[in-house]
C-alpha cells in the first residue's frame, strides 16, 4: 500500500494547493501540512515554495515527484502480480520509430504468438512523462532521458540527414550551414526527438533555430516530405524517415561543410521495474535474441 504520505503529496502537486488536496483527501488542511513536513523533515528538503496562493515544486520536489510515480507504478504492478491478473504490456514509440523503424521488430514478436500488446504514438517528453506515471511498460524513443531514472537498451544508431526538395537550388553545391537560414525550416513540435536533436546540434554551433528566416512546426512526417517536395524549405530527419523519397528522386540531402549527425535509438524503462523480466523479454523477442 502506498504511504498515506506520498498519497498526500501527490494530491498537493495534483491540486496545487494545500486545501485542494484536504478536500479532496478528506483530510483537514493542517493534516496536510503536517504530512508534507513529516516528509521534508525526512528527507531533509524543501518540496514545495508557496507562489500567491499556489505551491510549486523545488528542484528537490520535481525529483521526488519521480521517485513518488515509480512507487506509484510498482505498487500497481505488484497488486496485479498478488491477484494473478494478466495485462497486456503497454510500449509507447516515438511517431519516427513507430513509422520507420518499430514494424520489423513487432513483427519478430507477434510471430512468437505472445500476449496482448497495447502500442502508443507520442512525442519523447509525453513517453517518458507516461513512463513515469505508470500508464506506459516501455517506450522506444530518440529524444534525450534522464539515465538516473531509466533502464535503456540501444537498438539502433541512425544518421540525421539535411533533406531538401531534389529541386532545391543549394542541392549539388558544397554549402556552409548559414547559408540554410534564408530558407524556411520544417520541425517537429516541442518535445519531439528528432527536435531536440537538432537544437542541440545548432548549440553545438553556437547557434539556434532563431537563425533561420522562418520556421514551420509540423507533427507529421508525411506532410513534412510533401512540404519539402514542392517548397525550398528544409527539414533534418532519420536517413530511413526520407529513404523512399530519395530513392525516388523526389528528395535529396544537402551537403554540408562538417556536418555529421548520427543518434542512438533506444528502447527504456523504469529502473527497478517490477516487470523488468517480462519487458526485456519483449524486447529480446523484438530484436531476435529470444
Amino acid at each position: 500500500m502506498l504511504d498515506q504520505k506520498l498519497t498526500t503529496f501527490l494530491a498537493v502537486v495534483e491540486t496545487g494547493s494545500y486545501t485542494a488536496a484536504a478536500r479532496v483527501l478528506h483530510m483537514t488542511q493542517p493534516a496536510v501540512t503536517q504530512q508534507i513536513q513529516k516528509l521534508e523533515e525526512y528527507y531533509g528538503c524543501q518540496l514545495f515554495t508557496q507562489e500567491g496562493r499556489a505551491m510549486r515544486l523545488t528542484k528537490n520536489g520535481a525529483f521526488f515527484l519521480h521517485y513518488t510515480k515509480m512507487q506509484q507504478s510498482n505498487e500497481r504492478q505488484l497488486t496485479e502480480k498478488l491477484g494473478g491478473n494478466q495485462r497486456p504490456l503497454y510500449i509507447g514509440s516515438t511517431l519516427s520509430i513507430a513509422d520507420y523503424y518499430l514494424p520489423p521488430l513487432l513483427f519478430s514478436y507477434l510471430d512468437k504468438k505472445d500476449e496482448g500488446l497495447n502500442i502508443t504514438v507520442a512525442n519523447t517528453k509525453i513517453l517518458l512523462e507516461s513512463l513515469l506515471e505508470g500508464k506506459l511498460d516501455a517506450a522506444f524513443i530518440e529524444g534525450i532521458f534522464d539515465r538516473k531514472l531509466f533502464e535503456a537498451e540501444e537498438f539502433c544508431v541512425a544518421n540525421f540527414i539535411p533533406v531538401v526538395s531534389k529541386k532545391h537550388p543549394l542541392l549539388q553545391k558544397k554549402i556552409e550551414l548559414s547559408e540554410l537560414y534564408s530558407y524556411p525550416l520544417i520541425l517537429r513540435e516541442l518535445g519531439s526527438g528528432t527536435r531536440a536533436i537538432f537544437e542541440s546540434y545548432l548549440a553545438q554551433q553556437n547557434d539556434s533555430i532563431s537563425s533561420f528566416d522562418s520556421t514551420w512546426e509540423v507533427s507529421s512526417f508525411v506532410l513534412i516530405k510533401h512540404l519539402l517536395e514542392n517548397t525550398n524549405a528544409v527539414s533534418f530527419m532519420y536517413e530511413a524517415v526520407a529513404e523512399k523519397e530519395i530513392r525516388g528522386g523526389k528528395l535529396g540531402v544537402l551537403n554540408i561543410t562538417n556536418y555529421q549527425v548520427s543518434h542512438s535509438l533506444q528502447f527504456v524503462y523504469l529502473k527497478n521495474n517490477l516487470d523488468q523480466d517480462k519487458i526485456m523479454s519483449f524486447y529480446n523477442k523484438c530484436v531476435g535474441m529470444e
